[in-house]
């Protein structure tokens, strides 16, 4: 069943996630290190404090405690140090240029939809997901375009591991109904990772992104792009074509 937010009435608790979000974070995000504004910050805060009271929480850290958040100096530090390096401007993982054999990476995995991988193709995109990652779910039909575009030359292989960052039941079913859910927007192979996180620790954690989705590019067995399934994925694939193009052009 696919729910459509932008109908739904947004809750109390959406409420003040917006306001925090809009208040809060969204202002500072490009405000770390040495571009960070006190005052301005405090200012924030103070606002945040009476938006969330408009709302209807006296005590803000009624719900931020829900995500582990104590204080305003707590949320200050963090900002303030910035994001993490795999998600500012230039960073490039540690494994590019390194080897990788797709085939041993997919075997031990457990095959749940589209056509199975092979290895037949020079390029490879795996992509790490879960069913609870909302980007996650809106990548699913810009990959299912590019897994049919270029179908026979470029392998579209999507890894699911619902535990990618805290542990969660393996439960192969859940993920087959959501897959059946949603079969318009993901029409592209997939697997679910062993119970061990076979892949997740042996290529995704490597990596140094600390997100997903996640894509990963692999041309003639080379990584050659990490990151998000976004503008920098589409030029790295891009370029693989060009090197690698398809048949007949």
């Amino acid at each position: 069943m696919t729910v459509d937010i932008a109908q739904a009435t947004p809750t109390k608790e959406d409420l003040f996630k917006k306001a925090y979000t809009d208040i809060i974070t969204e202002p500072f995000e490009e405000k770390y290190e040495d571009k960070w504004e006190e005052d301005a910050y405090w200012v924030a805060v103070g606002t945040f404090k009476v938006k969330s009271k408009e709302i209807g929480y006296e005590d803000p850290f009624e719900v931020l405690s829900k995500y582990g958040i104590t204080s305003f100096e707590q949320i200050r530090e963090k900002l303030k140090g910035g994001p993490p390096a795999c998600f500012r401007s230039g960073w490039k993982s540690p494994v590019i240029g390194t080897a990788i054999d797709t085939v041993a990476v997919i075997a031990p995995l457990e095959h749940v939809n589209g056509p199975k991988y092979e290895g037949k193709e020079r390029i490879v995109v795996l992509d790490f997901w879960a069913t609870w990652c909302p980007p996650c779910v809106r990548a699913g039909p810009e990959l299912s375009d590019l897994a049919e575009k270029y179908a026979g030359h470029v392998a579209i292989v999507g890894v699911n591991n619902e535990s990618m960052f805290r542990e969660k039941d393996y439960d192969l079913g859940k993920v087959k109904a959501f897959l059946e859910d949603n079969k318009e927007g993901f029409r592209y192979t997939v697997y679910v990772d062993s119970r061990e996180g076979h892949a997740r620790n042996s290529v995704y954690l490597k990596t140094g992104y600390k997100a997903i989705p996640c894509v990963i590019v692999v041309v003639d067995g080379v990584m050659t792009f990490v990151g998000p399934p976004q503008e920098a994925f589409k030029a790295a694939l891009e370029e693989a074509l060009v090197t690698i193009p398809v048949s007949g052009e």
